[in-house]
């Protein structure tokens, strides 16, 4: 069963790829706070080696890539080879040229044990079928004293941009109810007991958690359609749905979007998790 739910999750950001890249600089944009608090918080160094793992377009990987120098290396890994090109695309449109790129399965890396200094994850833990294995294996790859620094978005009412869209997909009876048992999603791991439980699980010697807050902009509700239909986890589902359904839907997430839209257009706060994990 993990398997076969891995494959989708690999098919699903297959399908996105094109529109992550395409999107880059607005998405860096407005999730800039969360990277500077990921590399800040990595403190990475000349020469070291450093995994990003669910990388997507490799953002936050770049970021640090510049601060290991010629002689560090960073490995920009993703689950889909879609995602690995944007981010192959992306490094050489950056200048980038201490990285190498790999298909990885965050559940079972085929990489050596203690063999990076440090690891990244942005918003790639909460979308896994299972968490606790990506997590240990984190932990294996990283040498004694290694970092991990990851981002996973925080509860519901504090992510309209997610929580508006799944509640109405969950009302309209085209998305399960929770049911208390793992199911990956955008906000999955908002709960962060559960969160701190799994860290645990993993055996890593500390951690430090924290709250960042970032927002979603867009001039017009048609744009944070789009954005939810390219760009998000929900957006597969969306694309499924029958036509009359999917404009059903889209009617009442527009009467939903009412209150967040101003003179600048729509506003949609967000908050993440930000997380340090020590082995």
């Amino acid at each position: 069963m993990a398997d076969t739910a891995t494959d989708k999750l690999r098919q699903d950001w297959d399908s996105q790829a094109s529109a992550w890249y395409d999107e880059r600089e607005a998405l860096l944009s407005a999730s800039r706070p969360v990277h500077e608090w990921l590399v800040r918080n990595l403190e990475p160094r000349e020469g070291q080696r450093v995994v990003e793992i669910a990388a997507g377009p490799g953002d936050t990987g770049f970021l640090v890539a510049k601060l290991l120098g010629d002689t560090g290396r960073l490995v920009s890994t993703d689950l889909s080879p879609s995602m690995i090109d944007a981010a192959r695309k992306r490094g050489a449109e950056l200048g980038i040229t201490n990285v190498e790129h790999r298909r990885l399965d965050a559940q079972a890396m085929d990489l050596p044990d203690s063999s990076f200094d440090g690891a990244i994850c942005r918003w790639g833990y909460m979308l896994m079928p299972d968490p606790a294995a990506a997590m240990r294996e984190t932990r294996r790859v990283l040498v004694p004293g290694g970092r991990l620094v990851f981002a996973v978005f925080t509860g519901p009412e504090e992510n309209p941009f997610a929580s508006l869209p799944a509640r109405l997909l969950i009302e309209a009876g085209h998305l399960p109810r929770p049911t208390g048992q793992w199911q990956p999603g955008i906000l999955a791991l908002g709960d962060r007991t559960r969160l701190e439980s799994l860290l645990d699980g993993a055996g890593f010697s500390s951690a430090h958690i924290e709250t960042t807050s970032m927002a979603w902009r867009f001039p017009n509700a048609a744009a944070y359609w789009k954005f939810l239909i390219d760009l998000t986890a929900l957006g597969p589902l969306i694309r499924m749905l029958p036509a009359a359904s999917r404009d059903a839907f889209r009617a009442a997430l527009d009467e939903r979007l009412v209150q967040f839209t101003g003179g600048d257009g729509v506003t949609l706060p967000a908050k993440c998790w930000c997380g340090l994990a020590i082995r």
